[in-house]
């Protein structure tokens, strides 16, 4: 979902490698197991690249009381050829979850076929909760009206847990290449990579109005989106902490890294780097959120226009501590940040070395 900025003429448009190493299944999974009533079932053992039995084994786990797990075979790659289940959103490659299901791998993968018809990989129904541990998600693509256009890899529409995974290689039409979290959607995201992912807006992420996302320790890297949000972009309540996100890129609008149209969205401990935006806002812009940027590097991006690291148009800014250093805005102003409305402060923010000049206007606490 893109606003349109009428004085800017914009038509809106609807629209990390993690290395595999020695896994566990984090204890959360067994929490939210435990918090689905009843007796946490075993867990169900996938044979090596057998789809069918994937699908069947997440079809008895979403209706197991108590929740279920399905385990798969280390370093396998499980390549889905068809859709398991269409709702109203589109196709998936796996049955929508609609209970406590937990997918936990070992440098497992589970792909769409290239030669497939479009689908998205999962769909998390309301009230449905999935734990995803160890396992990559790619190819998912989420591309044409019947197809469904939000979500290439995971919809969610329920809660997510994902750790030590990966969502890869994955578009959207409209929202979220990687991950689309609909209205009243949770999702926590732990040592997980967004990466290689494409979408209309939020090539990475996308966290919609009311929904509510935490992100900690991760890459969000190499993502593309057509209008807003390279790697992330959120309307919703949006945590990204001790987050690398860097090179991803926006091909027509704003926020090259992250961008923020709505609601309350914090960066912390973070690195954005190496970020490049079609217009404004090559690391972060913001066009309407409650942001605030703590001990946060902003580096190394680059916008078309204006505010090569931040832009800010409108909602509130904060900057507290962290540094906005060697950032370029190649056809405007404010390389470091530039601001045409909202409200911007900084405290304790280094803003150096930006081309051609570090902030516009000039702010208390930065010049020139």
């Amino acid at each position: 979902m893109r606003l349109a900025t009428a004085m800017r003429g914009f038509v809106p448009v609807m629209a990390l490698a993690v290395s595999t190493g020695a896994f566990s299944l984090p204890a959360l999974a067994d929490e939210h197991q435990k918090r689905g009533g009843g007796k946490k079932s075993a867990a169900a053992s996938v044979p090596c690249g057998d789809s069918a039995a994937l699908v069947t084994a997440i079809s008895t786990a979403n209706t197991t009381p108590g929740g279920g797990t399905v385990s798969l075979a280390t370093g396998c790659t499980y390549t889905l050829t068809s859709a398991a289940a269409t709702g109203s959103h589109g196709p998936d490659g796996l049955p929508i979850i609609t209970g406590n299901v937990t997918i936990s791998g070992i440098g497992a993968t589970i792909s769409r076929s290239a030669t497939a018809a479009d689908f998205r990989i999962a769909e998390v129904a309301p009230g449905g909760t999935l734990t995803v541990s160890g396992v990559t998600l790619s190819g998912g693509r989420a591309t044409t009206p019947t197809a469904g256009t939000d979500g290439g890899g995971i919809l969610d529409r329920g809660t997510l847990n994902m750790s030590q995974s990966t969502v890869t290689g994955n578009t959207a039409s409209n929202d979220g290449g990687g991950v689309a979290v609909a209205p009243g959607g949770t999702a926590t995201f732990s040592t997980t990579g967004l990466t290689q992912n494409r979408a209309g807006d939020g090539g990475g992420l996308h966290v919609n109005t009311s929904a509510s996302v935490t992100y900690n320790s991760g890459t969000i890297s190499g993502n593309t989106a057509d209008s807003t949000g390279g790697g992330v972009a959120s309307y919703g309540t949006t945590l990204l902490s001790s987050a690398t996100i860097q090179n991803n890129t926006t091909t027509n609008f704003e926020g090259g890294g992250v961008f923020g149209g709505g609601g309350n969205l914090t960066v912390n401990a973070s690195q954005v780097t190496g970020n490049k935006a079609g217009s404004f806002g090559g690391g972060i812009a913001n066009l309407g959120s409650t942001l605030q940027v703590q001990t946060t590097s902003v580096s190394g991006n680059t916008a078309t226009l204006n505010g090569g690291g931040l832009f800010s148009h409108a909602g509130t800014t904060q900057l507290i501590g962290g540094s906005v250093t060697g950032n370029t805005a190649n056809g405007g102003q404010g390389g470091g940040i530039f601001s045409d409305g909202g409200t911007v402060s900084l405290s304790g923010t280094t803003v150096t070395a930006n081309t051609p000049n570090n902030c516009v206007p000039t702010l208390a606490g930065c010049t020139g």
